[in-house]
């Protein structure tokens, strides 16, 4: 009996099948009714010497099917062992193939079907030998009436020989043998010698680059090398086969770094499903891709977003937006996150603005005041804060709304274009009118509610929730998790953060006064503290007073500012950066100016000792020598000096450097329109004059 999809009439009306005709006849018209697909094929006698196979319905076929295992159970002459369903050892599959598993398997059957062969003939009291047992297995096999036999015996070979023929005596006697000396019956497949030829270890250093060249150029360096050498010249297509046979992370090791390389190699996946509400808070800082116009200078910038994220919700609690990521813009997001709740644990990179004195200091840093526990990444493993790394591609597509979008997939026309329309307007107006710039309060606007959409749209690495058949959003996945918590976590009341997170510094009391950056305060309730160690404690944009505290954290008074401070006003810390970044960016355009004032200057003739002129040699120190006696007698009258600086009645001045005249300017066009009407009219005709000058652009192109 054979299974197959396809059945003459005849064979249906042998096989007598329940519930189905019993005739000839029958089948006929039961087929012809039902309308059966069919095939011809070819057959002794019939019409044409073919025949009709017909496809029997689902039900018929379902007969044939246990009839067929029926009749297989019935000619199998002893039942064969069940296959292993365990995963075997790592040691045994190592360079295995699956086909080579099915032989090894197929193996194991056919000496346990030989074992159970002599062991039923014993039990019969009709004794065989093990040859013997062997010699019946293949003859069983051999005369066709035990196929699954047959095919086991086929499936344990190996392809010597030609294949498809069944084992012999001393083939099975050879798998006996290392079954019992617990060798693996898995048949040996040669291997393909993997051995790579010397040329391509001098190939390989050219290509193992850091500056990653390519196949065709790392082998043209060595096809010089080895020429050198002496050696057989192979192709370049054989480099390529080398480097295709060799595992992706080692042929990448030395082309890339440990950074990158990390972006390929095998990585673990932090769960945090765990973790409750503001138990960790991942912040990090990111650089936006548009131009947002500076709300000091009212030039275009690229501002800083320092984002914070509550790790086991993936919820962003708190931000701030500044000119980078300094320690006052991280004060404020921490500041800010603080207000929904206070993390344990802060993790974050180490950056200026995360690592200083202001959050760590045992005394008066942040962390310590607030009762968080500071973890920082490791250096080039961004991976690990993968979470507040993803989330920067909230800006990165939101950048891509804007005109003044600068992103390396900004075609590269129109982002030239916006930029010199930017800097024109700002060349001819003094500041941007019609650009489409954003404004500081608009950039600002639009981060609030991008990260708000954010936290309120589901979230694919939130589970899901059955209800709403759709992932949960970080808001709901916060709420959710408070309602399981026993305790909310602790929040900063809004009257409580102008002191909690007013940096602290430790200052000596000298006579009732401490000096801080460079200001002096003071008061009386710090006349009995002379020479002790206080805590103060200030406010970043506003000078005016300090707050002073003893080394239990008491409060002790509020200084006020005194006037044996150097400056004539209180400036605040925040001030005093700015002044000291003016100041560091005055220097690299004085550095830039000297560079191209010595790049484009000309060789005098003044420093050649000679000239010729027409075959006729002139010595030039003689000549200069010769000049002087007769200019000299008749210098009379000395010329006067030129004023350094050009004064006005109502005390305005010009700066007689390029760096002064640039700073003048971008002092006066930051000024309000109000402002700049009770500054000199001298003043506001130089400011639209300037902008005319070369120096103007030389200078404008030295700042962009």
């Amino acid at each position: 009996m054979e299974l197959k999809s396809h059945y003459a009439l005849t064979e249906l009306l042998a096989m007598g099948l329940h519930n189905v005709p019993s005739t000839i006849q029958g089948w006929h018209y039961k087929a012809t009714k039902e309308n059966w697909q069919f095939c011809e094929v070819a057959c002794q006698g019939g019409k044409g010497g073919k025949r009709r196979e017909y496809a029997p319905p689902p039900e018929i076929m379902q007969q044939i099917r246990e009839l067929y295992k029926a009749h297989v159970m019935a000619h199998v002459p002893i039942p064969l062992p069940k296959l292993s369903e365990t995963t075997p050892h790592k040691e045994a599959l190592s360079g295995s193939t699956q086909k080579q598993r099915q032989q090894a398997d197929a193996r194991e059957a056919v000496l346990e079907a030989i074992d159970d062969l002599v062991a039923k003939h014993k039990s019969q009291n009709q004794p065989i030998s093990r040859e013997e047992a062997i010699i019946t297995a293949i003859t069983l096999a051999k005369s066709g009436e035990y196929e699954v036999l047959a095919k086991t015996m086929l499936m344990a070979c190996d392809k010597r020989g030609g294949g498809g023929k069944l084992p012999d005596k001393r083939t099975i006697y050879r798998w006996f043998a290392k079954r019992e000396t617990a060798e693996s019956l898995m048949p040996k497949v040669p291997q393909k010698n993997m051995v790579a030829p010397t040329w391509f270890d001098v190939f390989y250093r050219f290509y193992n680059l850091p500056s990653q060249p390519s196949v065709a150029l790392a082998f043209k360096m060595f096809e010089a090398q080895w020429r050198l050498q002496g050696g057989e010249m192979p192709s370049i297509h054989q480099a390529r086969r080398l480097l295709s046979k060799m595992g992706v992370v080692k042929r990448e090791r030395g082309r890339k770094g440990a950074k990158e390389l990390k972006n390929i190699l095998p990585h673990k996946v932090r769960d945090f499903w765990h973790l409750e509400p503001a138990e960790v808070y991942s912040a990090d800082g990111h650089q936006v891709d548009w131009e947002v116009l500076n709300p000091l200078s009212g030039l275009p910038f690229r501002p800083e977003i320092t984002t914070v994220m509550d790790v086991g919700t993936r919820k962003i609690v708190g931000w701030s937006v500044g000119f980078a990521e300094s320690r006052f813009t991280v004060l404020e997001a921490l500041s800010h996150s603080s207000l929904t709740a206070i993390p344990a644990i802060w993790y974050v990179d180490w950056g200026k603005g995360f690592e200083n004195i202001m959050m760590t200091d045992e005394t008066v840093g942040l962390m310590n005041r607030l009762g968080i526990t500071m973890k920082h990444s490791i250096a080039y493993n961004a991976q690990a804060k993968g979470a507040i790394e993803r989330s920067h591609q909230l800006f990165t597509h939101a950048a891509k709304m804007f005109a003044t979008y600068i992103g390396k997939d900004m075609d590269g026309e129109a982002k030239r274009q916006m930029f010199l329309q930017t800097r024109k307007e700002i060349k001819l107006q003094g500041h941007i009118i019609n650009s489409p710039v954003p404004t500081w309060d608009e950039f600002k606007g639009f981060i609030e509610q991008l990260i708000a959409d954010y936290n309120a749209k589901p979230h694919r690495s939130l589970p899901k929730d059955g209800s709403l058949k759709r992932h949960l959003s970080p808001n709901e996945f916060w709420e959710m998790k408070l309602a399981e918590m026993s305790e909310p976590p602790i929040k900063v009341a809004e009257d409580e953060v102008a002191y909690l997170f007013r940096p602290q510094i430790v200052r000596t009391v000298e006579r009732g006064k401490v000096k801080l950056f460079n200001n002096v305060y003071f008061s009386h309730d710090l006349t009995e503290f002379h020479g002790l160690e206080v805590i103060v404690g200030y406010d970043v944009q506003d000078a005016e007073f300090v707050w002073i505290f003893d080394d239990n954290q008491r409060f002790i008074c509020k200084a006020e500012w005194h006037g044996n401070s150097t400056d004539y006003f209180p400036k605040s810390v925040r001030e005093q950066a700015k002044d000291k970044r003016d100041e560091t960016r005055l220097k690299r355009i004085e550095a830039q100016k000297d560079k191209v004032l010595a790049e484009r200057k000309p060789v005098l003739l003044e420093h050649q000792s000679s000239v010729n002129l027409g075959g006729l040699v002139v010595d030039l120190a003689q000549a200069k020598r010769e000049t002087e006696a007769v200019l000299l007698p008749r210098a009379e009258i000395k010329p006067e000096p030129k004023t350094v600086e050009v004064l006005d009645a109502e005390g305005w001045h010009l700066p007689n450097t390029e760096a002064g005249r640039w700073a003048e300017w971008s002092r006066l066009a930051a000024l309000s329109e109000a402002d700049l009407l009770r500054e000199p009219e001298r003043a506001q005709r130089w400011l639209v004059s300037y902008t005319r000058t070369p120096e103007f652009k030389v200078m404008n192109k030295q700042v962009a």
